[in-house]
């Protein structure tokens, strides 16, 4: 087999300052180098400022689509919020790979700030405490999220 297409998607999280982070999501393959920068409030888990950047894209028509990003500005990562980035971001006047960067940054976010507000900073260490008792820590905020988080079914009984 032979391969004919190559794309990478890198995320990156950074403390702006004590109550906010900066996520960036970037896509770079053969036609494209986007980017989303999302700059989110961690105690009202809001969307504060958001930006992007088409440094290389195959039609010069893709760069209309910019103009959409300051519009997922003020929205709450939360339930629902993947339909409005959509909504916003994609569709005709819009571009499916800012849709898939902003989800992605929305994710990646959405996980750190679960360690930064709920957990702590054991979060980001985990050579403190046993893989079992990250887990029971964790568990309660990502329950059925995957198979270390997994909800036990109790037998009836």
């Amino acid at each position: 087999m032979k391969d004919i297409y190559e794309r990478n998607i890198n995320l990156a999280v950074a403390r702006k300052n004590d109550h906010e982070i900066l996520t960036k999501a970037t896509m770079l393959d053969l036609n494209h180098h986007i980017r989303v920068e999302l700059t989110i409030d961690l105690q009202t888990e809001t969307i504060v400022h958001a930006d992007s950047q088409m440094t290389k894209v195959p039609y010069g028509i893709c760069q209309f689509a910019l103009r959409n990003i300051k519009g997922i500005e003020g929205l709450k990562i939360g339930r629902g919020i993947n339909k409005k980035l959509a909504d916003i971001l994609g569709h005709a006047e819009g571009c499916t790979h800012m849709v898939n960067l902003a989800m992605e940054a929305v994710r990646l976010s959405a996980n750190v700030m679960i360690g930064l507000n709920k957990v702590g900073d054991e979060w980001f260490d985990t050579g403190q405490r046993t893989e079992e008792e990250m887990i029971a820590r964790v568990k309660p905020y990502l329950k059925n999220t995957c198979l270390p988080f997994k909800e036990e079914e109790r037998e009836a009984n």
